[in-house]
């Protein structure tokens, strides 16, 4: 069953050029991994003479979130967006960003003028029936004062508050338009800035002062320089209003250059460092236990895309995590952008899960894809022996890295390790009589899967021949697949872009968002002045 919906609009003060999509899509994929369907209104003209559409969409394509991007000013095929057809999208598609568009009064979306899009996402959230209307800007609510004129510290910040006080102390932060909209349809709207956890909600509220807001930057350390602790340094560092690094453990000094940012190659030095949260983008078991251990040991959270990590000893992690009040995320280590665990949560809280099947990125189903096309299977694995480590690829093609993951998946869906694991290693003579029997509408994939029977969880990995029709065969290989089986017979299915530098930076950087929310809704939670 489709999510909640939500409305997410973002202006010309968040989306100042095309290096502000990156963060916009953070905003959008939080979201979505939540649980919502969320549709976007990307002011049209806001980022000069790029395109929003083509930008928005050329950066939930590099994170692999599903979304639909409509271009009310250059796609021909809408001149005038109907709603009934927006509400139908929604739900095929979870992501749906509308650049260039605005409302009649007949229904449809038609192209905007600039400054209207406060009064379009109010508009669209009440003729979508969406549970939430979010107005993004560049601070974090309404204030007593225009905050362009003074520092926040110094001004009250309201938690909620009526139309007409919105329209009293916000009209150069809100279009008036958009506050008289809402008070016609008796509606509510959240005014916030991107990646905060703060809002002013206006609505049918008396004025409703907010508690003093933390705002210090939170202090990471990134455990790795590889492909995900770049990507993931990048962002962190792209956000330094919300964080600072305070260095990053690296193997060789030599192969590393990051400016601002203080590089150890020593585990004892990186110990002695007092950040906020740790990012453990390491390979393999040590030293990243040794290392999230240390760390969670002192009440220090830790977020981790380590997979053969969190199958292996993510259980007694966990338990550290929760007697140290730390916190301890992963989504990333399983993944990548697909929300696999997020889902499995409030599918094991909700209803009874019977069984998950999953097809995951990765070299043995690219292999897998081209042998069904007719490629010899020799040649494939000397190109991917090219392309990655050996033990990586090993790791691939003998299903450990597949099964670690299917271990993980098992946990969060029926609360336990498979008890009986069987794998199926992938073989040439195996492999040439699945695709000399191949039919034309069949494809081959490596397919985890795992079951409950009454109190047992059985699991197993192996090549399976799917229907191109299937769930699991949908899409191209670069994308995990998710198959969850409720007890009443119904099937959810979850995706997203598997492995690779942004997919999977994406999930840190959400684990990293939730982990800063929480901590700054914590009292104990203490910001330190530089």
């Amino acid at each position: 069953m489709a999510g909640d919906i939500i409305v997410l609009k973002f202006g010309g003060s968040v989306l100042r050029s095309p290096a502000d999509v990156p963060t916009a899509v953070h905003e959008i994929y939080r979201w979505y991994r939540a649980g919502w369907r969320v549709a976007v209104i990307a002011e049209p003209l806001a980022i000069g003479e790029h395109k929003p559409a083509a930008l928005f969409d050329s950066a939930l394509e590099r994170v692999g979130i599903p979304a639909r991007v409509v271009d009310g000013a250059f796609d021909g095929e809408w001149p005038t967006v109907r709603v009934e057809r927006l509400q139908t999208l929604l739900e095929c598609t979870p992501v749906l960003v509308l650049a260039g568009f605005g409302h009649d009064s007949d229904g449809g979306l038609p192209i905007s003028e600039p400054g209207g899009s406060d009064h379009s996402a109010v508009y669209l959230a009440h003729a979508l029936r969406a549970h939430r209307c979010r107005l993004l800007k560049d601070v974090d609510g309404v204030y007593e004062a225009d905050p362009a004129l003074a520092p926040t510290s110094s001004l009250q910040r309201f938690s909620a508050l009526g139309y007409a006080d919105a329209l009293e102390l916000a009209t150069s932060l809100i279009q008036p338009n958009a506050v008289r909209l809402l008070d016609r349809y008796r509606a509510r709207a959240e005014v916030a800035a991107i990646a905060s956890p703060y809002e002013s909600v206006i609505g049918r509220f008396g004025r409703t002062p907010a508690r003093p807001a933390a705002i210090a930057p939170t202090r990471v350390l990134i455990l790795g320089r590889g492909e995900i602790g770049r990507g993931i340094h990048d962002r962190v560092a792209a956000m330094n209003e919300h964080f600072t690094v305070v260095g990053a453990l690296i193997r060789d000094r030599c192969k590393h250059a990051a400016a601002g940012t203080s590089l150890f190659d020593s585990v004892d030095a990186a110990k002695n460092l007092q950040p906020d949260v740790v990012i453990d983008a390491l390979p393999g078991l040590e030293p990243a236990q040794c290392l999230v251990s240390h760390f969670l040991e002192r009440g220090v959270s830790v977020i981790s895309a380590n997979v053969p990590l969190m199958a292996e000893v993510g259980r007694k992690l966990g338990t550290l995590a929760a007697r140290c009040n730390a916190y301890l995320k992963y989504s990333a280590a399983v993944g990548g952008s697909a929300p696999m665990l997020e889902t499995l949560r409030r599918e094991h809280h909700h209803h009874d899960v019977t069984a998950i099947a999953a097809v995951f990125s990765g070299a043995t189903n690219h292999i897998l894809d081209r042998c069904a096309n007719g490629s010899a299977l020799n040649e494939l694995i000397l190109n991917a022996a090219n392309e990655t480590s050996p033990g990586r690829l090993h790791e691939e093609l003998s299903g450990a890295h597949s099964v670690h993951k299917l271990r993980v998946l098992a946990r969060h869906a029926f609360g336990r390790d498979p008890d009986a694991l069987r794998v199926a290693a992938l073989d040439a003579e195996s492999l040439q009589r699945a695709c000399e029997a191949l039919t034309e509408n069949c494809t081959l994939r490596l397919v985890a899967r795992a079951w409950k029977i009454s109190h047992r969880v059985f699991g197993q990995l192996q090549m399976e021949t799917l229907e191109r029709q299937d769930p699991l065969a949908q899409g191209s290989p670069e994308w995990n697949r998710l198959l969850i089986t409720r007890s009443n017979g119904q099937e959810l299915v979850i995706q997203g872009r598997g492995g690779g530098r942004w997919p999977v930076t994406e999930a840190l950087m959400a684990d990293l968002l939730d982990v800063r929310f929480a901590q700054l809704a914590t009292a104990a939670f203490v910001p330190r002045i530089s």
